[in-house]
């Protein structure tokens, strides 16, 4: 597709009917292309390789965790270390001197070394919101997002993180009326979505700092696609970045990994999310993860495809990825339906044992690396030869 962005006084002189895009080329700058769920591109169907989903689900599985180790472990500290420097620094470090260059944590390298052959650290950013958005400093408020960039898998990669609290609990109540609990994204995108998750990510100058930094990178690192990624609270905030730079930059390549994600808006956002051509999503969902059907209702719609983490037959994990997916019973499978919550009680306090068990981010890094070489080749729903139209043209349903 291609969308006029009108300006004023851009239409015709008699008329004031919109531009045409001429073959001179004159005014192209006021036009973007679009995509759209029946029209995708050929980017956005991209299917991420196992690997890489185990990359980012151990980064944010280090993100959310490394406060066990050393609550505010400033990892800005080892911005730029190669990984060789790191393996020699972590190797002349004990148990009983754990501390590499006097600030960095011998069991937080040690999970980084874990991710993956060549990660290093970009950046790190930590920021808090709070006081009507003028900077409270406390725990409760903080967001951070950190930066890393693989050579191997030719990605800078953002993970983002909301407070321990909000990522153990990323809503703290459920949400039935989308106006009272739900606001205009930004301007520039005219959409609205919980206002929770919105006035956390704006809260601070994050943005501002992340999009500037990965500017940067892309300058030495060309052709290097962009990733954000998250779990819960994270998730939530990595899909807002990874939205809102892919429609900055869009010559830039941009996928959003997210784990445990809640939804975010309604049909506005998921249209809007979706007519990015250079952004794809994949949220990956655990099968009792009761926080990915949160929101409840139909005001409240996820975005992207969806990856399920259900049990097989052999008790095993079993994955399976939906295309543009609204929710995850949308392919009839029971093995991957949400068990349903009576609105009598406190939806986010049922099934709170296998819940909170499944919504951590250590569950879905476990099942990723525990499950062998099992994975997807295609969209669940696209077997088979299709049928034929006109011309013997094949088509294929779902």
């Amino acid at each position: 597709h291609i969308k006029a962005r009108m300006k004023p006084n851009s239409g015709s002189a008699a008329g004031g009917s919109p531009m045409t895009l001429g073959t001179s080329f004159l005014g192209v700058e006021d036009y973007r292309l679009t995509s759209s769920e029946l029209e995708p591109s050929e980017f956005q169907l991209e299917l991420p390789s196992k690997r890489e989903m185990i990359v980012h689900g151990k980064i944010c599985n280090l993100i959310d965790g490394y406060t066990a180790v050393h609550r505010n472990f400033n990892f800005a500290v080892l911005a730029g270390v190669s990984r060789g420097t790191l393996e020699k620094e972590y190797e002349r470090s004990t148990a009983d001197k754990p501390m590499i260059a006097g600030s960095a944590h011998r069991d937080v390298v040690a999970k980084i070394l874990d991710c993956c052959d060549d990660l290093v650290v970009e950046g790190f950013i930590r920021e808090y919101g709070g006081e009507e958005n003028g900077g409270s400093g406390t725990h409760k408020d903080r967001v951070e997002a950190c930066i890393f960039s693989s050579e191997t898998l030719r990605q800078l990669i953002v993970c983002y993180r909301g407070s321990t609290a909000n990522q153990a609990k990323p809503l703290k109540s459920n949400f039935f009326g989308k106006e009272e609990s739900s606001s205009m994204l930004h301007e520039d995108q005219q959409v609205r979505v919980l206002s929770s998750f919105r006035e956390a990510y704006f809260a601070t100058s994050m943005e501002e700092t992340v999009f500037a930094l990965l500017e940067n990178l892309a300058s030495r690192k060309p052709f290097f696609d962009v990733v954000m990624t998250g779990h819960s609270f994270g998730a939530a905030m990595a899909t807002i970045g990874a939205v809102r730079y892919a429609t900055s930059q869009p010559m830039i390549r941009v996928s959003c990994h997210v784990f445990g994600v809640p939804r975010l808006g309604g049909e506005e956002w998921r249209q809007m999310v979706h007519s990015v051509p250079n952004l794809k999503v994949f949220r990956a969902e655990n099968q009792f993860d009761p926080f990915i059907a949160l929101p409840s209702g139909s005001d409240w719609i996820h975005v992207g495809h969806g990856i399920s983490f259900g049990e097989g037959a052999d008790y095993g994990v079993e994955f399976n990825v939906r295309q543009f997916d609204r929710d995850r019973s949308s392919n009839g499978n029971t093995m991957f339906r949400v068990p349903k919550v009576s609105l009598a009680v406190n939806p986010l306090l049922a099934h709170s044992k296998d819940g909170k068990h499944d919504h951590e981010i250590k569950t879905y890094a476990d099942k990723l690396i525990s499950s062998g070489d099992k994975w997807f080749s295609e969209f669940s729903g696209f077997k088979g030869s299709g049928v034929n139209g006109a011309n013997n043209e094949k088509r294929t349903i779902s």
